[in-house]
C-alpha cells in the first residue's frame, strides 16, 4: 500500500494543517481542469486525493496509523480511483475528501467555485498571474522606450516603458497569465522592471545627478563648459567662485514624461592637475605672494 505521507510530501509527525496545506497545494497544481489532456497529472490528483482520504482527518489518519486503513481503503490503484471518483459524485469536488471542513469557508469553495449547497459543483477559479523579470537601459527607464519580449508560452508582447520608471516596479497585462478554469477569466502577466546603471548618472527620483570635473582656474574664474546629458551633451555656464561640491541645474533634462520631467543636477569636482606645468606653478607663486588668502578662515 502507498503510503499516503509521502504522496503528500509530509512527515509522519505533521500536523493536520500541515496535511490539509500540502493537499491543497498539490490537488491545485495536479487538478485536471487546470491540465486537460495529462494523464500523469491526472494520476497524481487522484494519489494526492486517495491520500488525503487516508490521513485528512483525525479519525482516518488515527486508522491508518493503526494498521486499519487499508481496511476501509485499499491499497490499489483502483481503490485510489474509486475514491476520486466517489469524490466527483457525492456533494462535488472534494466534499469526500474535506468531509466536515467543506463549510463556506473552506479553501477549495473558494477555489473552485463551490458555494451554496455541497451538491453544487463548479470549477470557475480565476488563472494566476504569472511576473516575468525583464532588464532595460537606464536611458530607457528616465525617458520612456517600447521593447518586445517573448514569453516561456511563445507570445511575443510590445512593452512601452514609462518614462520614468524605477527599479521594481511593475507593468501588467490583462489575461496573458495562466489560463482560468471553467469560465474564468485567465490571470495576468507582470512585467517587473530591473534598471542597468549607467556610469556617470544617478537616479534621485525624477532627477539625474552627474559629477563633472572643472579646473582650478575654471573654478575661480567661471565660464562656458560643456556638461553630459542623456540627450548628448549641453552647454552649461559655470559662476566664478564655485568650489567642489557645487551643484547647478540644467533644467528639463531629467527623467520623467515631458509634461512632468525632473531636472539634471550637476555637481562640480575641482580638479588640479597632477603634473603642474612649471610656468603655471611660476605664476602660481607670484599671485599667492600678492593675493594669498586662508579658505579655513572665511
Amino acid at each position: 500500500m502507498a503510503d499516503p505521507y509521502e504522496i503528500l510530501g509530509v512527515s509522519k509527525s505533521a500536523s493536520q494543517e500541515e496535511i490539509k496545506k500540502s493537499y491543497r497545494k498539490l490537488a491545485k497544481k495536479y487538478h485536471p481542469d487546470l491540465n486537460p489532456g495529462n494523464k500523469e497529472a491526472e494520476k497524481k490528483f487522484k494519489a494526492a486525493s486517495h491520500a488525503f482520504d487516508q490521513i485528512g482527518t483525525k479519525e482516518a489518519r488515527a486508522k491508518f496509523d493503526r494498521g486499519e486503513a487499508e481496511l476501509n481503503f485499499g491499497g490499489s490503484d483502483q481503490n485510489a480511483d474509486e475514491s476520486f471518483y466517489q469524490s466527483q459524485r457525492n456533494g462535488g469536488r472534494y466534499a469526500y475528501s474535506y468531509g466536515e471542513d467543506i463549510g463556506g469557508s473552506d479553501f477549495f469553495e473558494n477555489l473552485f467555485g463551490m458555494g451554496g449547497k455541497r451538491g453544487k459543483s463548479r470549477t470557475d477559479y480565476p488563472g494566476e498571474d504569472i511576473t516575468y523579470k525583464m532588464e532595460v537601459e537606464f536611458r530607457e527607464a528616465a525617458l520612456g522606450a517600447e521593447k518586445h519580449i517573448t514569453l516561456p508560452n511563445g507570445k511575443t508582447l510590445q512593452v512601452k516603458i514609462p518614462a520614468g520608471i524605477e527599479t521594481g516596479k511593475k507593468l501588467r497585462f490583462k489575461g496573458l497569465g495562466s489560463p482560468g478554469t471553467g469560465s474564468a477569466a485567465p490571470g495576468n502577466a507582470l512585467i517587473e522592471i530591473e534598471v542597468k546603471p549607467l556610469a556617470g548618472f544617478k537616479r534621485v527620483g525624477k532627477d539625474i545627478e552627474v559629477e563633472v570635473p572643472i579646473s582650478f582656474i575654471e573654478a575661480i574664474t567661471g565660464g562656458d563648459i560643456k556638461v553630459p546629458t542623456l540627450e548628448g551633451e549641453v552647454l552649461l555656464t559655470v559662476p566664478e567662485g564655485v568650489s567642489t561640491g557645487s551643484k547647478l541645474r540644467v533644467k528639463g533634462k531629467g527623467a520623467g514624461p515631458s509634461h512632468d520631467r525632473g531636472n539634471e543636477i550637476v555637481i562640480l569636482k575641482v580638479v588640479i592637475p597632477k603634473n603642474l606645468d612649471p610656468g603655471l606653478k611660476s605664476a602660481i607663486e607670484n599671485l599667492k605672494a600678492q593675493h594669498n588668502y586662508n579658505p579655513r578662515m572665511q
